[in-house]
């Protein structure tokens, strides 16, 4: 029962506050927030008087405080007084619409008026202010200008689609706000390696086209860039392993004498009274253990520099290590003296560890996760 009363309780404060938070709108005269949560209210509760009132009394006072900024920008030099001013004509059209959506807010405003033509007209004015906008900083040139260049661009060909040869400028302020990130070869001195290395290479590669997607950031390979003629990158990202070892083997042999942990039947004896018995003791065995161990690891650095200026903006490096191993033995004595793993060694015979070329790219895969979190992490900020 208490539990019952509290969570009315606590209902009836919720359902108090969304009673009064289009009326407390209106009193810090947020006249469009007022309309739109005394609509919201009316949807739920469509006899609710005081929701009634609130829009009653804020939406005429939401058109004349829009009408009014309006006219005092159509009035200014602002050079984006259209732009400005679509912003205010949606918000109006929003208001209207979602009088005509609500049946109770209909019947308390039936003649609530549409601003949808002078939105469209508003629109036609405002596409050469932001295009003319675009223009401006195409001319200024540098990233920073491009991506202005490219979003008031965008802007004007929303209001007017296709405007002018809007796309041909979209496309132009998309090449001058992108940062273009070659990705240089990673070199490997020892032929032996060199398709490995390619296979590390590529998957960085990969990585970056498919994971890193940043508008205004586009990775070349070396080649994509000579087809491409591009002649001034902005940055250059460089990898090279400073050091590797592949196939470093370390031999163990190790001798050890196991008993059972135990005691098994180690045969039969016959009492004076003639009865033969099981006789049960604990055995042993001497276990030869021979154990292979394969270390491969390297250390690959990691530099992103700027091309203008060859300033070196990023410096890491990143670590990797694969250690295969492999045991076989044999044993003398009783074999139920080891265990079941220790019979499993003694099964085993000799094999060859895996070819250079693998264990390379088993050393070479924590250092594919690391750096490839780290180019994330760097070129998210773009």
């Amino acid at each position: 029962m208490k539990k019952t009363l509290h969570y009315i309780f606590i209902a009836l404060i919720i359902s108090l506050s969304s009673c009064s938070s289009g009326e407390k709108a209106l009193q810090h005269g947020n006249y469009f927030a007022a309309v739109s949560k005394s609509i919201d209210r009316l949807r739920s509760n469509p006899d609710k008087a005081k929701a009634q009132e609130t829009l009653l009394a804020s939406y005429p006072l939401a058109v004349q405080w829009y009408e009014r900024e309006i006219n005092n920008l159509q009035a200014s030099a602002d050079p984006f007084k259209n732009t400005k001013s679509v912003d205010k004509y949606q918000l109006l059209n929003r208001m209207y619409n979602d009088i005509n959506r609500c049946p109770t807010a209909l019947q308390l405003i039936p003649n609530a008026k549409s601003y949808q033509n002078e939105l469209e007209l508003t629109k036609q004015n405002a596409a050469p202010e932001c295009y003319q906008a675009g223009l401006n900083e195409l001319v200024k040139g540098g990233r920073q200008n491009g991506i202005n260049a490219y979003n008031h661009f965008q802007k004007a060909n929303s209001f007017v689609p296709n405007y002018k040869d809007v796309q041909i400028k979209l496309g132009e302020a998309e090449y001058m706000a992108t940062l273009k990130v070659i990705i240089e070869h990673i070199p490997v001195n020892s032929q032996k390696y060199k398709l490995s290395s390619e296979f590390f290479q590529d998957q960085v590669t990969q990585y970056l086209f498919h994971n890193i997607k940043r508008r205004f950031v586009r990775f070349y390979t070396p080649k994509q860039a000579e087809l491409e003629k591009l002649e001034y990158p902005d940055q250059i990202i460089s990898m090279g392993f400073e050091d590797f070892v592949v196939g470093e083997t370390h031999d163990t042999n190790y001798e050890k004498d196991v008993i059972s942990a135990d005691s098994v039947e180690v045969g039969s004896t016959t009492l004076k009274n003639g009865e033969k018995i099981k006789v049960y003791n604990k055995v042993k065995a001497k276990l030869h253990i021979h154990k292979r161990e394969v270390i491969s690891k390297g250390l690959l650095s990691l530099k992103v520099i700027e091309f203008g200026n060859q300033k070196i903006i990023s410096d890491k490096q990143f670590g990797g290590q694969f250690n295969w191993f492999y045991e076989w033995g044999h044993f003398n004595g009783d074999e139920r003296a080891l265990t079941k793993e220790e019979l499993e060694i003694c099964e085993h015979e000799p094999i060859l560890p895996p070819p250079h070329q693998d264990l390379f790219v088993e050393f070479t895969k924590p250092i594919y996760t690391d750096l490839t979190q780290e180019l994330r992490r760097f070129y998210n900020r773009y």
